[in-house]
């Protein structure tokens, strides 16, 4: 329970989770009610993926595997909470993990970066049980600072070209290059990293490189540094579904790599998530249709570095940027 000085900002950061923090998903700007069953997520996912069976894609003009479309993301409440919760409020309910390895879907901190982590998480000031009553961090996403490690779990369009792979969504875009080209110096840093891609059978695999380390994971300081090396693999597995997995190592922070993966489903064929759940359909339900003529593109949201009135807002509220971790010598 909030302490009642704490309410503003309980409000506040709430509207911000529903606004801003997975601003390309429709289901997770949902507000969903105390009893939806749990939402899958990795462990489901696995699940059905060992039931289906071999699927040979098809080809650009240059041979490789086509995985070209209009995708949804990750569906459930996004990534509100990375590990496995109970129902916390109306915009998070319960969901499993996105976590795969460890089998036990937490993500494997050593003990100063998992001390760091719950430091965060207690002053999120979101009114959730255990919080600290300080003001930290706000998530980087409300202030317009979206970048995780060339992951995407929100909607995002494809492009192949000879050479190279590029995604969009709502926060901009990438160009995984896979033409061999050698990766950018190890000093340089950036929000989205750098991106090099190779082609293994089927399967799309992306080494990410060169991140600034400033972002989170969720919405809750799951945080990765300058440090992490991001692996991820694109399979698709049905005319209709992608199976993404990412590899997250970084022995500053992690005791071992550990991975997360679920589906990415083609827009157009039902919701995100395994089988698009009756959870996620149910939810999706209560909203109102729109007519959107756009509904097929992909336009950058206008909120970059803070330019957003609701950051005003959020600075006043005490929380401040997060400007990444150092880990100890």
């Amino acid at each position: 329970m909030s302490h009642p000085r704490h309410v503003g900002a309980t409000v506040l950061m709430g509207a911000i989770a529903v606004v801003l923090l997975a601003p390309g998903s429709a289901s997770a700007q949902a507000f969903w009610p105390e009893d939806t069953p749990k939402l899958p997520m990795a462990r489901s996912w696995i699940a059905e993926k060992a039931e289906l069976p071999p699927y040979t894609p098809p080809r650009t003009p240059d041979g490789q595997p086509d995985i070209q479309g209009f995708w949804n993301g990750a569906g459930g409440d996004g990534t509100s909470v990375l590990e496995d919760h109970g129902y916390i409020d109306p915009t998070t309910p319960a969901q499993e993990s996105f976590v795969s390895a460890p089998p036990d879907g937490k993500v494997p901190y050593t003990p100063w970066a998992l001390a760091r982590r719950n430091e965060i998480l207690a002053g999120l000031g979101r009114g959730w049980p255990g919080e600290s009553g300080d003001h930290l961090y706000a998530p980087p996403g409300a202030f317009c600072l979206f970048a995780v490690p060339g992951i995407s779990f929100d909607p995002q369009e494809i492009v192949q070209k000879p050479g190279a792979v590029i995604m969009f969504n709502d926060e901009g875009y990438r160009v995984i290059r896979t033409d061999g080209r050698p990766a950018l110096a190890a000093n340089v840093k950036l929000w989205y990293g750098d991106s090099r891609g190779h082609w293994d059978g089927n399967t799309l695999v992306v080494e990410v490189t060169n991140l600034n380390g400033r972002a989170w994971f969720d919405s809750t300081g799951q945080f990765y540094s300058e440090n992490t090396r991001a692996v991820e693999r694109w399979t698709l597995v049905d005319a209709d579904t992608i199976d993404y997995e990412v590899t997250i190592e970084d022995p500053t922070i992690y005791t071992r790599p550990w991975t997360m993966n679920f589906p990415k489903r083609r827009a157009g064929t039902g919701a995100s998530g395994p089988r698009g759940s009756t959870a996620v359909r149910r939810a999706l339900s209560t909203l109102p249709p729109v007519a959107d003529p756009y509904a097929n593109e992909h336009w950058e949201t206008a909120c970059y570095e803070g330019n957003a009135e609701t950051v005003e807002g959020i600075r006043s509220a005490g929380f401040q940027w997060f400007s990444g971790v150092r880990p100890p010598n």
